[in-house]
């Protein structure tokens, strides 16, 4: 389903993004275009989200995880891609043109030196999906609340489907973990923890806290 060039082929949605949203139209240029590169950073986001899961894919294996977890797992890969797409069209939208799929951004994991393979690969998932997609299952669920663009909305909800489905890979990981590696991880998780939220307070904030900005 995707493309050689790192697009997305497969259909976007369940239903069609509402690209007529007239409330973008009402927009000030210079609101569209900070919209247009506040989503365009969602897409980069997102893009290196699927290298992420790559990674938590390989880790499950290393696990010996169930099937059907490692199966969530590669199949996050598309779902990310597909967010990357869905919120390059939002983008575009917003700049009026077609937009360029954005400079991939590097995924630096966790080395957790000190740890051992089974317990470096288990905080590896648990780092990933229970930490941070939880966080951002959440974040979106704030985006939806304070969303008023039909577009905005679509695409958030959109996004917000797969990221419930991407954090319960980390909890179920955790929950069939032995009781020796839950004690270990309970060792690591505030270091964790404060580092995720760290990389969630340095991300990158809309140039206002305009009802603009708000809406879309």
């Amino acid at each position: 389903m995707i493309s050689h060039a790192g697009r997305w082929k497969g259909a976007l949605t369940s239903r069609p993004l509402p690209l007529e949203d007239p409330s973008v139209d009402l927009l000030h240029d210079l609101d569209r275009s900070h919209l247009a590169e506040i989503w365009l950073g969602r897409a980069a986001s997102e893009r290196r989200v699927a290298d992420s899961f790559e990674a938590i894919a390989r880790a499950l294996r290393s696990l010996g995880a169930e099937s059907a977890l490692i199966q969530l797992a590669e199949r996050a890969v598309d779902d990310e891609y597909r967010h990357a797409e869905i919120s390059r069209v939002v983008a575009s939208r917003f700049a009026g043109r077609d937009l360029a799929q954005p400079a991939l951004l590097p995924l630096r994991i966790p080395a957790h030196e000190g740890a051992s393979e089974e317990l470096r690969n288990t905080l590896h998932v648990i780092g990933h999906c229970t930490l941070n997609e939880t966080t951002a299952s959440a974040f979106l669920e704030t985006c939806i609340h304070h969303a008023t663009g039909s577009l905005a909305s679509a695409a958030l909800r959109e996004l917000l489907s797969d990221e419930v489905d991407h954090a319960r890979m980390g909890w179920t990981l955790l929950a069939a973990s032995s009781p020796e590696i839950r004690t270990s991880v309970g060792q690591w998780i505030y270091p964790m923890a404060r580092a995720n939220l760290r990389m969630w307070r340095e991300s990158p904030r809309p140039p206002s806290e305009s009802s603009a900005m708000t809406a879309h």
